[in-house]
């Protein structure tokens, strides 16, 4: 066999081989960027001038909460498979996630002006796995689907098509209602979400 077969060869059994590899990348909301934060005072249409809408809102005892969030999302995963037409003899994967992200939260009293701002900033490893599986399966050792479900913008008039129970509740929803915010990727049993009725 002539050297170049000899690479073809090869290059077609990295690629059966490594027929589990993916990398995602997700980008979701605007960057906060270096936004100065707003003093005190400042009445709500400046503010929302300075940042354009928000991502989240929610009523207060004294007022109102508005959120915005930029995350920015990275997960690879990496694997190989032995075996022929679908019977995986031998499957290993390895899988990590990074995760930044921008939370910015300016509360606003009655009479629409500001009263606080808080801004976090964070730069985390999101968590990961590794897996070995004999026979057939699969398996995913790295589970993003709590940080890039949709905006909160993009379901708020769906709320309105709801069956009964979940429109009876929406003074609960997390994103729009009147019982506080929650960060994406807050645990199902915990938070906001746990007042959810299915």
């Amino acid at each position: 066999m002539r050297p170049s077969g000899t690479r073809a060869s090869a290059a077609l059994l990295t690629c059966v081989l490594l027929a589990a590899c993916s990398q995602w990348r997700y980008d979701l909301g605007a960057p906060l960027g270096d936004i100065t934060l707003p003093s005190p005072k400042t009445p709500l249409a400046e503010a929302l001038q300075l940042l354009g809408p928000p991502l989240l809102v929610s009523a207060t005892d004294s007022g109102f909460v508005l959120a915005w969030e930029h995350w920015r999302i990275r997960e690879n995963s990496v694997g190989f498979r032995l075996g022929a037409l679908g019977a995986d003899f031998l499957s290993a994967d390895w899988g990590d996630m990074r995760i930044k992200g921008e939370f910015l939260l300016l509360t606003f009293n009655r009479d629409h002006l500001l009263t606080s701002a808080t801004r976090s900033d964070w730069d985390n490893h999101g968590g990961g796995g590794k897996a070995i599986q004999p026979l057939f399966g699969f398996v995913s050792v790295v589970d993003v689907e709590d940080l890039t479900e949709a905006m909160p913008q993009h379901r708020w008039g769906s709320s309105l098509l709801q069956r009964l129970p979940g429109t009876l509740n929406t003074n609960s929803n997390p994103d729009t209602g009147k019982s506080g915010l929650q960060q994406r990727g807050t645990p199902t049993a915990a938070g906001q979400q746990s007042l959810g009725m299915d």
